[in-house]
């Protein structure tokens, strides 16, 4: 009480002490941090909207989206990467006691033309969903496909993803390389998956001549061009005999 009248006193008489500078740095601070902690609190509201917008929405390698829904698909959040348990029926022997997967259990590489293949291979499935043991409906995200570990998938679908799959999107992932490299999935849009496609496919196609009429491959699914690259391969190799 004594400290408290004499520091109104010295105050009072226009001398500076310890607690009044200590006041009026700690109200300055206050004043200006106010605008910050709002503008971070409406970005954080803006935020956690649009991931929920992105994650209640299918995404990916679905055929059958108009082209105005192929220009909303949005990234995909880094930690849906996940990993699933179960026994794969179809496994070898030395799998036979596996059960962590890279995808859930009734998932199946699907039929895609090649940009919507693109796509799931640079950012995967987020809005995969599955059905638990009582006919729920859960979320089954899976990992971009180029992420995909030979080891970690079940038999058919490892099959599918060797032979139907990686040797075009393979073949385009080199020729992008960097720009995937230096982009984070979560940064990924349709721009991106569309420069980096044309890019890509450019590249293969001087590789591929075959490829290059676009009237005749238009209709093409991803498996079309592996099946393509392998007899192209074939012919090649005979020739060189």
């Amino acid at each position: 009480m004594v400290k408290n009248a004499m520091e109104e006193k010295a105050t009072e008489n226009g001398n500076i002490t310890a607690t009044f500078v200590a006041e009026q740095v700690a109200a300055a601070t206050s004043k200006l941090a106010a605008p910050l902690v709002k503008q971070m609190e409406e970005m954080e509201q803006r935020l956690t909207a649009s991931i929920g917008a992105r994650a209640s929405r299918s995404v990916g390698v679905d055929d059958n989206l108009p082209a105005s829904s192929s220009r909303e698909l949005g990234g995909l959040e880094a930690h849906l990467y996940r990993t699933y348990k179960y026994h794969d029926p179809d496994a070898a022997a030395r799998n036979r006691h596996k059960s962590d997967w890279d995808v859930p259990s009734d998932f199946t590489m699907p039929s895609a033309h090649l940009f919507n293949g693109w796509v799931g291979w640079l950012q995967g499935f987020p809005s995969n969903a599955t059905q638990d043991g009582s006919g729920k409906k859960i979320d089954a995200p899976v990992k971009p496909l180029r992420l995909l570990k030979h080891g970690s998938l079940p038999r058919k679908i490892r099959r599918a993803y060797d032979n139907n799959w990686k040797p075009i999107m393979e073949l385009m992932e080199n020729e992008v390389a960097d720009e995937i490299r230096n982009r984070h999935v979560d940064g990924m849009n349709y721009d991106f998956f569309k420069s980096t496609y044309d890019e890509a496919f450019k590249g293969v196609c001087e590789k591929y001549p075959e490829f290059a009429d676009t009237a005749k491959t238009k209709n093409w699914k991803v498996s079309t061009y592996c099946k393509k690259i392998a007899t192209v391969k074939s012919q090649r190799k005979k020739a060189m005999v």
